[in-house]
């Protein structure tokens, strides 16, 4: 952790890795440079990949394969919520029939994260690995990352690998698209991104790029996410909270995930919770616990965005970042207990066992799980 005085730190030291991502294409109508993106990436048969809800009950769809023109190859929108295994391959399949030499994925977290799934299944058949070129409808910011999450439906676990050359090699971030994500899911998916950015502070090691993106991040969010509950037709709020979200996983191949992400992946498959509501449930606990063990990037954090509260000093800055992000997550209408969300009491240990082997951390985790539940 690099910010809190350069007085204070030790010299920096350490490395940056850059993921191979090309291009961001961003601001309201950027839907319209598809067409032009696609060509630059040689792509002569771009094959769609996304959910029911987008290709049912939106006009995307049409306007993509009007904007892809001969280059449409076909469509695969059976992605469900945390990207089940099976559909992984049913993607994959209708992909290969198709003949597809371009990957585009529409939607969140789940869609996202499938191309990508979809696109190491093709390389492994066939032994090529096609471009992805990613159209998010929320704020995930799965498409600036290079993990993968995929559900073992029969073991209700979330399993995933990472692996850079699958980020996105194009993203293209249209605020006019997010219109039409339902409220809730657009302002939980916003919380994933906060709990992004919290987390690369607390990462352990030197990581000062990241850093400066996550705390400017974390300040645009906490701001933006009220004002576009107040008023969800912005359309220039809505792109602001786009770029906070690109912010906010900036380089996260160079951060570890940290304690709330690890029991929100763990959650989420197992009960079919949304991962930005884990994150409104799993966050302000871990920043309040950490609070103790790393008071400086907390305490950033509080001062820049518990303004009002006139903090003084470092642990009750701290404290106070982990009362704003809950405050924040109850001026938002979004769950914050367990209990809110259908996970038995009963189940807290077993949470516990399959994030963490047994040892200190383990401990933590269940005494954490019950605070939140």
């Amino acid at each position: 952790m690099t910010i809190g005085g350069a007085q204070d730190e030790p010299e920096l030291n350490g490395d940056y890795f850059h993921l191979p991502q090309e291009h961001v294409v961003y601001g309201p109508g950027s839907l319209s440079r598809l067409g032009a993106e696609v060509e630059r990436l040689n792509g002569e048969r771009a094959f769609l990949i996304t959910g029911h809800s987008l290709a049912e009950k939106t006009d995307f769809v049409a306007r993509i394969r009007e904007k892809l023109g001969h280059r449409w190859a076909g469509m695969f929108a059976g992605i469900r919520q945390h990207t089940p295994k099976s559909d992984v391959a049913r993607g994959a399949a209708e992909a290969r029939a198709a003949r597809a030499d371009l990957l585009l994925s529409l939607g969140g977290g789940s869609p996202i994260d499938g191309t990508k799934a979809v696109a190491r299944a093709i390389e492994e058949a066939d032994g090529r690995l096609l471009p992805h070129l990613a159209i998010p409808t929320t704020l995930s910011a799965a498409e600036f990352s290079h993990l993968v999450g995929v559900t073992d439906e029969e073991r209700k676990a979330k399993t995933g690998f990472a692996d850079p050359r699958l980020v996105p090699r194009s993203v293209i971030l249209d605020p006019e698209l997010t219109q039409a994500t339902p409220m809730p899911l657009w302002l939980s998916s916003g919380m994933r991104a906060m709990d992004h950015a919290v987390e690369t502070l607390l990462a352990p090691g030197d990581h000062p790029i990241p850093e400066v993106m996550a705390l400017e991040a974390i300040d645009r969010l906490f701001r933006l996410l009220p004002a576009s509950k107040e008023n969800a037709q912005d359309v220039t709020v809505r792109g602001e909270l786009q770029i906070a979200a690109w912010m906010s996983f900036f380089g996260e191949v160079n951060t570890a995930m940290g304690m709330s992400h690890i029991l929100g992946r763990r959650i989420g498959a197992r009960y079919d919770v949304p991962h930005g509501v884990t994150s409104c449930i799993t966050l302000p606990w871990v920043m309040e616990a950490e609070a103790a063990r790393k008071p400086a990037p907390l305490a950033a954090i509080g001062r820049r965005i518990a303004r009002e509260a006139r903090v003084e000093g470092e642990s009750e800055a701290a404290r106070a970042a982990a009362q704003a992000i809950r405050d924040l997550v109850s001026r938002l209408g979004l769950p914050a207990r367990l209990s809110q969300v259908g996970v038995p009491h009963n189940d807290l240990a077993s949470i516990a066992e399959a994030a963490y082997p047994p040892g200190e951390e383990r401990a933590r985790a269940l005494e954490l799980l019950e605070r939140m539940w």
